[in-house]
């Protein structure tokens, strides 16, 4: 049984956040590259049939390709992440789906409302303040990033790696 999850993939966010997740973040060390995670867990592999694909597609197409910068560094109380502007339409998207889907493994760890982010470091309380001032830089120097994104990754979690299983179109 393998564990899935449902993300946006960005790949224009790499140049500022690879280095950080590679030491940092052990999706990064698993092959999952820079993301938004919309959904996780979403639901196990053995249970994603036919018709969850259908309706899966059917959700995701009714939202337009996502168009958003990322220009803030935030953090969390152990986490540093980059904060897409706009989020709404990314909270909607992961709304609908939960909506959709609302029987699902559930997660070690739950949070009271979904924050869209990519995570740039992981577990680095002490290093808080050090790190997000490396990536306050890069940013800085960079510039915001514009990002697009036009499909939802489905991916799933076998070998200790992250494999993407498919991708579902935004219209």
């Amino acid at each position: 049984m393998s564990r899935t999850l449902l993300a946006l993939l960005i790949p224009e966010a790499e140049p500022l956040v690879d280095e950080l997740r590679q030491r940092y973040d052990p999706a990064a060390r698993r092959g999952l590259g820079a993301h938004v995670t919309l959904v996780y867990p979403f639901l196990d592999s053995e249970a994603i049939t036919a018709d969850v694909m259908a309706s899966l597609r059917h959700v995701v197409a009714g939202y337009e390709a996502l168009r958003f910068r990322l220009e803030r560094v935030r953090t969390f109380p152990s986490t540093i992440w980059l904060a897409p502007t706009p989020a709404e339409p990314i909270q909607a998207l992961a709304a609908s789906i939960e909506e959709a889907f609302p029987v699902r493994p559930s997660a070690r760890q739950s949070f009271p409302e979904f924050v869209p982010h990519i995570t740039a470091a992981r577990n680095v309380s002490r290093e808080l303040s050090s790190i997000t001032g490396v990536l306050q830089e890069r940013l800085d120097r960079l510039g915001p990033v514009a990002c697009h994104c036009s499909a939802v990754a489905l991916m799933e979690s076998r070998d200790r790696r992250w494999h993407q299983m498919t991708t579902l179109a935004l219209s």
